[in-house]
């Protein structure tokens, strides 16, 4: 779910990197040391694209970088994430 007054959501692309690369990009961009990362999720921009949401890169701060966009103001968001999470696999560390 979007949490920024933006609607948009943070995201890195990792097709092809290792796990603990990705771990790795997590823990430097991504956590913080009063909340370090449990775990990641993995899920294609495909699925992003078939609920109507674009993906925009912004190579910052890291050249992964991106935002889902298209997230509206709509109740339906909540139908989106749910039909999103279940097509995401779930690393845990």
């Amino acid at each position: 779910m979007p949490k920024a007054p933006d609607g948009e959501v943070s995201v890195y692309r990792t097709t092809s990197m290792a796990p603990t690369d990705i771990a790795s990009l997590g823990a430097q961009y991504v956590g913080r040391p009063e909340m370090p990362l449990k775990g990641h999720c993995d899920l294609n921009a495909s699925a992003f694209f078939s609920e109507g949401l674009d993906i925009e890169s912004v190579p910052k701060p890291h050249l992964r970088h991106a935002n889902v966009r298209g997230w509206t103001a709509d109740p339906k968001n909540r139908i989106i994430a749910k039909r999103l999470s279940d097509q995401a696999s779930l690393t845990t560390y």
